[in-house]
């Protein structure tokens, strides 16, 4: 389907989805009716250290080895009863639309640097962390609690914590997976996305960057989302009522900023004469604006992990 005939319910670009630091693929189940409506293409791996790669040990290099196998010029194989067995076969020809949140924003951003003409669009999520002594704090107490009250414990604390959404299933969902994952993978995982710009500076990645947060996101600050968004030449844009993990918490107005993002970029495709964006700017804009709500005031949920 070209860009000028597609249904205005999908994309013809397909999506990579990377989840968030303690999820695995299966995270992404709620959101896929959503993000692949009208039958677009997704694929959504287990990062390495997650779900049916719980045994692997994670690093940043294999991470992002696995985001690139995802973005060659041919389809990964999934094992079956992956959740990625229903989802539809993306063209293997064409670059991908990449969607990380939090841990899986590290590896999204990694990938569309390493390799930009793979990717068409970056959207990071529940990105950037904390740095400086605040993300050395962050590390040094996750280790005192994995090691004080075990894995089962710290997931069904932190999903308590970070969740906004009252439903059981999704909040399951996050927490069978964080409670299956390693403590040392729990722990090299958030020590690589803590010390994301350790190395690399902020710089644009190439492809149109959009960096999405939760209206209600206690560990990523607009002021910091936004800086980013700066530093990365790309947007700011808001899930409204969702929190830090907003494709879980918010998964229908999760995909519908991801659609008007990604097809403001199908309009810029289709040349001057598409339809005006959805803030009345031009089809041509390669980033068009995608803000859907002002942020709330800042406040912590009574439940919000300490």
């Amino acid at each position: 389907m070209s860009a000028t005939a597609m249904s205005p319910a999908t994309s013809a670009t397909s999506l990579l989805l990377l989840h968030t630091w303690g999820g695995d693929a299966r995270t992404w189940a709620p959101a896929l009716r959503f993000l692949c409506a009208g039958g677009r293409a997704a694929e959504a791996p287990d990062l390495p250290g997650h779900g049916e790669r719980a045994a692997e040990p994670f690093t940043l290099a294999g991470a992002l080895e696995t985001a690139l196998s995802h973005a060659a010029d041919h389809p990964a194989d999934h094992p079956a009863g992956h959740p990625a067995d229903h989802l539809v076969d993306r063209p293997a020809d064409r670059p991908v639309d990449v969607v990380g949140s939090g841990l899986g924003a590290l590896v999204a951003l990694a990938l569309a640097r390493q390799r930009p003409g793979s990717v068409r669009s970056l959207t990071l999520v529940g990105f950037p962390p904390a740095g400086g002594p605040a993300a050395a704090g962050r590390l040094a107490e996750t280790e005192e609690r994995l090691r004080r009250a075990g894995t089962a414990a710290f997931a069904r604390s932190y999903v308590d914590g970070t969740l906004r959404g009252p439903d059981p299933a999704r909040r399951e969902l996050l927490r069978r997976s964080m409670a299956a994952t390693r403590p040392r993978t729990l722990l090299d995982s958030l020590r690589a996305t803590l010390g994301w710009a350790d190395d690399e500076p902020p710089r644009p990645p190439g492809p149109p960057c959009l960096v999405l947060r939760g209206a209600y996101d206690e560990r990523v600050g607009a002021d910091a989302a936004k800086t980013l968004a700066g530093q990365l030449g790309g947007t700011y844009g808001v899930v409204a009522d969702a929190g830090h993990v907003a494709y879980l918490d918010e998964p229908e107005a999760f995909a519908a900023v991801l659609a008007d993002f990604h097809h403001g970029l199908d309009r810029a495709a289709a040349g001057p004469a598409a339809v005006p964006g959805p803030a009345g700017r031009s089809g041509t804009e390669p980033v068009p604006p995608v803000r859907h709500s002002s942020d709330p005031p800042t406040r912590r949920s009574p439940s919000a992990e300490r």
